[in-house]
């Protein structure tokens, strides 16, 4: 930098004597422009009017900033004058910037209270060491008057009809047009605002149907045109209505509305000519996903079937509309009535998954000229699901469900079940779907059974990604313990619709001892029967005898299961006459048996009075892991004399020793 009394301007903001020396420096940016649909900014420098309210934010973009500290400051002018009008120091905006200037564009502003109507020019001078520079200068137009300068809009011209508009206007042109008179000050993004109404003094807080921009080519043409369509003149009903607008232009400024245009909708229908459509249902008397997938009967698909009707010509075809879904043209075959039309899923749940009441129509086109409506159908329709949804509905597997995680009991690898689980139940858990809702259901399925094995039912307070926990029962894993890879999957249901799990396979391999004798009862002779003589007495104990094997070990286990039952040969069990007993096998009885012997009178004898049974096996764990099995066999137990006298520890019935 040159010292303060030489010129302090570098060669990129200087101007001296010589006018060639002068370098452009960049107009200012003011991002609150508009903008068009490109991202051009107005030429006009058009602000909205929403930005009117406060200071008006200027990018100044970075110069060569000082750095010598002798210089103290540069100092940045902000001119915002009338179009035309020369820079004015003495009026500018002072923006001072000490040195050393952090690097960046900087931020300066126009005071709100200069945002008035009109076309301004925005410049800025840059003021280094004493000399000045100019940037290139950007129109400005702040414009604080609505359209037609603020005066109220003509009412709108009925185009294309004279009289009432009625549903059979609307449904052979599916809109009505009307027109915007031409007025001041007209410029392309200007737009009417639209109004329907059943009064001719409405209130301000009405909320619009729609808002039209107009382009200059419609301004040209004098085609201001605003459409109304038939569904939502259909929304808003029968009777007396109005239309009215309001101008808004490209700034934002909102004129007052119009007079309100008088039109009366005639919503009385025409006489159908053609009979409803009729449509088949399963006997569960909707349209579900199942229906959706399988048809009523084998159809695989939701069908319409359209009735003979006057007079069908070959070339006919058949436009039905799905609840407000037009489906392609059916071709009608005059010697094949009735015609079936299948619905697509993307109709089905073109307004969503329902529960809706569907309305079905349809017209008949003969040599180009649709019929009126015919009458309508009402069908129930309800295909929502417990859980998200996937691409490939209605299909029932649904790959976005998360797959179910199996850990056995005791060995805790995911989805596997070894030996040492034996006997056990299963522990089961999945991750909860999407927006659970409180009944939804899930009902779990192990390999070739075909009913639930265990079900769970979504409960309040219930979140999306909750770890479920699932019991599998012992009596289910047992009726398939070897198996590589064994299909356990679940669904879901809100009561209505199902949804399929993916199928998590799951390795089984279970290796039992089986074939190990059963257990036998010493004390119950050739009759296999314990009854009141018996040695020693029932209600002392009964022994059970399990015997020696070469499968036993020592330190294995082995486990007794006793089960009173009232029936005499190890039927109708007892519930609470249950016990297990298991002991550590020492050498000696694995070599030579062992003998358990059952005590409890009160709970496990007591209960079978007369010819009852006592149902009897063992389980073998072996200390090395494996595990093993035994046959069943029952004793006969009867605590009632012929005389029918029975005997008790208090009671002693039996005259032999």
């Amino acid at each position: 930098m040159v010292p303060p009394e030489e010129s302090s301007m570098s060669p990129q903001h200087a101007r001296g004597n010589d006018e060639t020396s002068l370098v452009v420096i960049p107009e200012p940016i003011v991002p609150d422009i508009l903008k068009d649909e490109e991202g051009n900014e107005s030429p006009d420098g058009l602000l909205p009017r929403d930005v009117l309210s406060r200071d008006l934010k200027i990018t100044i973009p970075a110069w060569d900033f000082s750095t010598e500290p002798e210089f103290v400051k540069d100092v940045v002018l902000v001119g915002f004058r009338r179009r035309g009008l020369p820079f004015d120091d003495d009026t500018a905006g002072v923006f001072p910037f000490d040195i050393p200037i952090d690097p960046g564009d900087k931020i300066v502003s126009v005071p709100q209270r200069d945002l008035a109507s009109g076309v301004y020019d925005l410049s800025y001078k840059l003021k280094i060491g004493g000399n000045d520079a100019e940037s290139l200068k950007k129109t400005i137009t702040v414009d604080r008057v609505p359209p037609d300068d603020g005066q109220e809009p003509a009412m709108l011209d009925l185009l294309d009809l004279e009289g009432d508009i009625t549903d059979d206007y609307l449904d052979e042109h599916g809109q009505v047009r009307f027109k915007v008179r031409l007025y001041l000050d007209v410029k392309a993004r200007d737009r009417a605002i639209y109004y329907w109404t059943d009064t001719n003094t409405p209130p301000d807080f009405e909320t619009e149907i729609r808002e039209q921009a107009f382009s200059q080519l419609d301004i040209d043409n004098d085609q201001l045109i605003i459409t109304v369509y038939a569904d939502e003149i259909r929304l808003r009903g029968h009777g007396q209505r109005y239309i009215y607008y309001r101008l808004r232009d490209w700034a934002g400024n909102r004129g007052p509305r119009s007079r309100p245009l008088p039109v009366f909708v005639d919503l009385t229908p025409g006489v159908p000519i053609h009979k409803p459509p009729r449509i088949p249902l399963s006997d569960r008397g909707l349209i579900d996903r199942q229906h959706a997938r399988e048809g009523a009967v084998n159809q695989r698909a939701v069908t319409v079937e359209i009735d003979a009707y006057d007079n069908p010509l070959s070339g006919d075809q058949v436009l039905l509309d799905w609840d407000g879904t037009v489906l392609p043209p059916q071709d009608v075959d005059p010697a094949n009535f009735p015609c079936v039309i299948p619905v697509p899923w993307s109709a089905l749940t073109a307004k969503g998954l329902g529960p809706v009441n569907a309305r079905v129509t349809y017209r008949v086109r003969t040599r180009g000229v649709d019929s009126k409506p015919s009458m309508e159908t009402l069908v129930s329709v309800n295909l929502t699901v417990a859980g998200q949804d996937h691409a490939n509905a209605p299909a029932l597997l649904n790959p976005k469900l998360a797959l179910l995680e199996i850990y056995g009991a005791k060995s805790k690898v995911l989805n596997t079940l070894l030996t040492e689980d034996f006997g056990e139940d299963a522990d089961g858990f999945l991750t909860l779907f999407d927006a659970p809702e409180r009944g939804h259901t899930i009902e779990v399925y192990w390999g070739s059974i075909s009913t639930p094995v265990a079900r769970y039912i979504v409960q309040t307070g219930d979140v999306a990604g909750k770890r479920v926990p699932f019991n599998i029962p012992w009596s289910v894993i047992d009726q398939d313990r070897l198996n590589p890879a064994l299909p356990v999957h679940y669904t879901t249901s809100n009561g209505v619709n199902q949804q399929l799990a993916p199928f998590t396979p799951v390795k089984v391999s279970i290796i039992i001892i089986e074939g190990l004798q059963e257990p036998s009862f010493p004390d119950a002779g050739i009759s296999g029967t314990l009854d009141c003589c018996a040695k020693p007495r029932l209600w002392e104990r009964v022994r059970v005898r399990i015997e020696g094997n070469p499968v036993f070990d020592e330190k294995d286990i082995v486990t007794l299961f006793w089960q009173g039952c009232a029936g005499p040969n190890g039927t109708t069990p007892i519930p609470k006459a249950a016990e297990r007993f298991s002991t550590t096998l020492s050498a000696d009885q694995a070599r030579n048996g062992f003998e358990v012997h059952v005590t409890d009178y009160e709970r496990l004898i007591a209960p079978m009075q007369n010819r009852g049974s006592a149902l009897c096996h063992y389980t073998l764990k072996k200390f090395t892991g494996g595990r093993g099995v035994s046959k069943k066999d029952f004793v006969i137990i009867n605590r009632t004399m012929a005389s029918g006298a029975v005997c008790s520890p208090t009671n002693e019935t039996c005259t032999e020793p």
